[in-house]
């Protein structure tokens, strides 16, 4: 490769800061540096780094623990240079079939080299994330039990409920439909006075029902469609698989990130906005299962499941009602306590229904058998749950 050409060169041999000024000869596997008071020979194969610099190239020497490793400059062409980084290259593997896998990896073309690290990272992410689904299966139930307990503490000491005797019927009657036999989770429904039409479910089985929800409901099987959802979300166990998730996300955007961040404040938002944006994933996911779990509940136990779809229908209605509200005037009298759990039912409730979610639900709903119980309580009864908390939101509005 190279016949016996000399380059113009300098020598740091890592105890004086002033380099030796000289000239390599480069032969073989051997480059010779000569300079007026001394000479080395160096093989090729010595040196452990190679860089490539805008006036030729920088090679680097076995590093030792004591003092700096010596550098060999050489200035020539990027040709010279780059041939150089060959013929290193060779060197290293021939060594070992591990020197000689990581050197061809050296040598590929960039653009191929990063769109190979992709598919790679891609692969990689992939199996560790389904490696995460089956981390939950090793947690006990029990701790979904604490898990909820903790937030049920506080969800008692901010809200007050207004269960009464119809409703305390009502939701016995459908959970006695609804949760199948065997079910290691005990559920329990409370009605918080809020005309915010949703509902959520810890994972201990504690479910929430705003009364804005059965004030508005048009039968109690869009009730009922939406308790099933609830519980389906208990039973998946979706409150730890989100938190399993979420942890093991975190993790594996900081040990990319690496340690020593040091005050690079970017870095760290980025960790928490990409954490964000895949348990943002997850949790779609998780209402896509719900949606298919609660019908199945429904269907096995000849429930209408017309109702659920029903109740998505009436949430996209009103999620274009608030998007009007918003580009209009603000309301400068908004309540508190309807800002604070509209903060918190954005967090814990089902996300917005959206035209693909009521596809499948469609999809889901139209096969198969569809169930003919409509009612589960009289309509005495259903009448009783439906003005729940009116004289508490009455009595607020005054």
């Amino acid at each position: 490769m190279f016949q016996n050409q000399t380059f113009t060169s300098r020598y740091f041999d890592g105890v004086s800061a002033v380099p030796e000024e000289g000239t390599v000869l480069v032969h073989g596997q051997t480059i010779d540096f000569s300079s007026g008071d001394t000479a080395h020979k160096l093989g090729i194969s010595q040196f452990t780094e190679f860089n490539l610099t805008h006036k030729g190239c920088k090679l680097v020497l076995l590093p030792d623990e004591v003092r700096e490793s010596p550098v060999l400059e050489i200035f020539c062409s990027k040709e010279d240079a780059k041939k150089l980084e060959s013929l290193w290259i060779q060197t290293k593997k021939s060594k070992s079939p591990t020197h000689a896998f990581f050197y061809s990896i050296r040598e590929m073309n960039p653009i191929v080299l990063g769109v190979l690290s992709i598919i790679i990272v891609t692969v990689i992410g992939f199996f560790y994330f389904k490696g995460l689904e089956l981390v939950t299966n090793f947690i006990p139930v029990s701790m979904d039990k604490s898990l909820g307990e903790s937030v049920q503490l506080k969800m008692d000491a901010q809200f007050e409920a207004c269960n009464t005797k119809a409703t305390d019927k009502f939701f016995s009657e459908a959970l006695k439909k609804v949760v199948l036999k065997g079910s290691p989770h005990q559920f329990s429904v409370s009605v918080i006075g809020s005309t915010i039409p949703n509902a959520f479910a810890l994972s201990n089985g504690k479910i929430y029902f705003f009364s804005g929800l059965l004030n508005d409901a048009k039968s109690q099987e869009e009730v009922i469609g939406v308790l099933a959802h609830e519980v389906a979300h208990v039973e998946k166990r979706h409150h730890m698989r989100n938190l399993v998730k979420a942890g093991g996300t975190s993790l594996a955007i900081s040990l990319v990130i690496g340690p020593g961040l040091g005050n690079m404040e970017f870095l760290e938002t980025f960790t928490e906005l990409g954490s964000t944006f895949l348990v943002l994933k997850f949790s779609r996911d998780f209402e896509t299962e719900a949606d298919i779990t609660s019908i199945e509940y429904l269907k096995s136990q000849n429930i209408s499941t017309s109702g659920l779809l029903t109740f998505f229908h009436r949430m996209q209605e009103l999620e274009k009602e608030i998007t009007k509200s918003e580009d209009g005037p603000k309301d400068a009298n908004a309540k508190d306590d309807q800002v604070v759990t509209k903060s918190i039912t954005d967090f814990l409730s089902t996300h917005p229904a959206t035209d693909e979610r009521m596809k499948t639900l469609e999809t889901l709903i139209q096969s198969g058998k569809k169930g003919s119980i409509k009612k589960i309580v009289s309509d005495k009864t259903w009448k009783e749950v439906q003005s729940v908390c009116l004289d508490l939101k009455n009595s607020d509005s005054k």
